[in-house]
């Protein structure tokens, strides 16, 4: 299966899944799945792009200063355990009910890669429709609780103008909370002030759209 999904913090993300069902009943089955999880941003900042180490890209704002972004991307692999209630509409159809849990291992890049891991509960309401006697099409519609907690604010050498024009040089930083990076001059004490930010999270919780096809055996 593949879809669409959305998070409290990442924004859009692609959403694959494979998975084997194990009917226990006429109408429940119970399912293994893994999947994939991929989505990327930016942050903003304001100041010089051109010694930034290729980590941006520049652009002029409207009063002459220059605007600087910075990639970061995240990766999931969901491990799934879900219920499938299904409810048959005649031979051809059905409607599901699915609930369950999940293992999320993750990785964010910035500058560093940080690896962490959480479990997070599922529900959600699918469909399927018989096309040929072994396969289904299927379409779900699911939404997960998962947060990821702990992540390290990572530092960008580069530099910025004052308002006379002269070179400062320092360090960005992103602000989770607002989502913009922000610039601290190196006064010789940017590791003490990097061990002072607080560490921050990053949410995936939020909705999934999918649709794929079903084999039986």
């Amino acid at each position: 299966m593949g879809g669409y999904s959305h998070s409290e913090t990442q924004g859009g993300m692609a959403d694959l899944k494979a998975e084997i069902l194990f009917p226990l009943s006429r109408s429940l089955s119970l399912g293994l799945g893994s999947g994939y999880l991929s989505g990327s941003g930016q942050g903003h900042g304001m100041g010089n792009a051109g010694m930034m180490g290729g980590m941006m890209g520049g652009m002029m704002d409207g009063q002459g200063g220059v605007s600087i972004g910075f990639d970061h991307r995240f990766r999931g692999t969901p491990l799934t355990l879900t219920a499938y209630l299904r409810r048959s509409l005649g031979y051809s159809a059905g409607v599901i009910l699915q609930g369950g849990i999940g293992y999320y291992l993750s990785s964010y890049r910035d500058i560093s890669l940080q690896r962490k891991q959480a479990f997070g509960p599922h529900f959600g309401l699918g469909a399927d429709l018989r096309i040929a006697r072994n396969v289904l099409v299927v379409g779900e519609a699911n939404y997960r609780f998962v947060n990821f907690k702990g992540f390290r604010v990572d530092a960008h050498p580069g530099f910025d103008l004052d308002d006379q024009g002269h070179r400062m040089d320092g360090f960005w930083y992103l602000d989770q909370g607002d989502g913009r990076h922000h610039f601290h001059l190196d006064d010789g004490h940017m590791d003490e002030f990097m061990r002072d930010l607080p560490p921050f999270d990053i949410s995936l919780s939020g909705f999934s759209l999918r649709a794929g096809l079903r084999f039986g055996f």
